[in-house]
């Protein structure tokens, strides 16, 4: 049997499994808890996502949960240091899980947790902690009880006939695992392991929708505070990129103290425009500059020195509230 949930700041216990195996698998789940990537007093956290499947290595599947992931941990003022992509053979994600895992606080990985031979996540991510795999029983519950209620074909059923079995793999999953349900009308869990790995589907639906409701209480729960964003101000400019990158690093050296962030950002045209370019007709900006940092006023400090020093104008869709 698998270990409890503890439950994040910010979720309700109503969502959350709190079954525990024995006194043993708590003591276990705690220890591999400490064993999570440290962080320094008054440093933020930083995450990474490890992409997971063939298809979006081959080119068949356009990874979009990556910049979902991204823009979440943006929002939560969270820094994102790293995104993977690896193919669905164990060793890799093995490798990939376990690296993260000892870097940065927060680990999410995203798809391979589905019916077929492909879908091998859970195993691996058991293997990368030295863990077993067992069918977590609420899962299952849980699982036929949604399912059933759909109208679904086929019901989970480790015993069964094997549209049963192959259902019941997706309860298939890491011994000590904590498993939450962060959202009640989904029977799809979030699985942690090692204290900082959260399984979470490939479908972008699934994924965006489960990354919602349990980030944002993963995080409150780590800083013990409510979330800060970032600040981010987007300056446009007509001049060239190498006209500009003198000043970008001036200012660059004096705002990099402050925590403050500069990227340099060519606005071309689509390709369907032949690469023709009218910045006074299209009122899009031949260069977007972006200064990226926690202290609000700073930015702003920022962007207006962009402004003012490469004939700029801060664009609407900076994110200084």
């Amino acid at each position: 049997m698998l270990a409890a949930a503890a439950q994040p700041g910010g979720i309700p216990a109503s969502r959350w499994c709190r079954h525990v195996a024995s006194g043993a698998a708590r003591a276990a789940l705690l220890a591999r808890q400490l064993t999570t990537a440290p962080r320094a007093p008054g440093q933020p956290l930083t995450a990474a996502l490890c992409v997971i499947g063939d298809e979006v290595l081959n080119g068949k599947t356009q990874d979009v949960n990556s910049h979902v992931f991204a823009k979440r941990c943006f929002a939560l003022g969270v820094d994102v240091a790293r995104i993977e992509v690896v193919p669905d053979q164990s060793r890799d994600i093995c490798e990939s899980v376990r690296r993260l895992s000892q870097r940065h606080q927060i680990v999410f990985t995203s798809g391979g947790i589905g019916p077929t031979h492909d879908d091998i996540t859970y195993g691996a991510v058991a293997s990368a902690f030295g863990a077993r795999l067992g069918y977590h029983q609420p899962t299952l519950a849980r699982m036929r009880r949604i399912m059933e209620a759909r109208g679904a074909a086929a019901l989970p059923d480790p015993s069964g006939i094997p549209d049963q079995v192959a259902c019941a793999r997706m309860a298939l999953l890491p011994e000590d695992a904590v498993v939450a349900y962060p959202c009640s009308e989904l029977w799809v869990p979030v699985v942690c392991v090692g204290g900082n790995v959260h399984v979470l589907p490939g479908i972008p639906a699934l994924f965006s929708t489960l990354t919602d409701a349990y980030l944002p209480g993963l995080v409150a729960s780590l800083t013990g505070a409510p979330p800060q964003a970032f600040a981010r101000a987007l300056v446009g400019t007509d001049l060239r990129e190498s006209a500009i990158a003198p000043v970008l690093e001036e200012l660059q050296r004096q705002f990099g103290p402050l925590g403050i962030r500069l990227g340099s950002y060519p606005d071309w045209p689509p390709p369907a425009s032949g690469g023709a370019r009218d910045c006074s007709a299209a009122g899009r900006p031949r260069v977007v500059l972006s200064a990226v940092g926690r202290d609000r006023a700073q930015v702003s400090a920022c962007a207006a020195a962009l402004c003012r020093l490469l004939a700029g104008r801060v664009l609407e869709n900076s994110k200084l509230a």
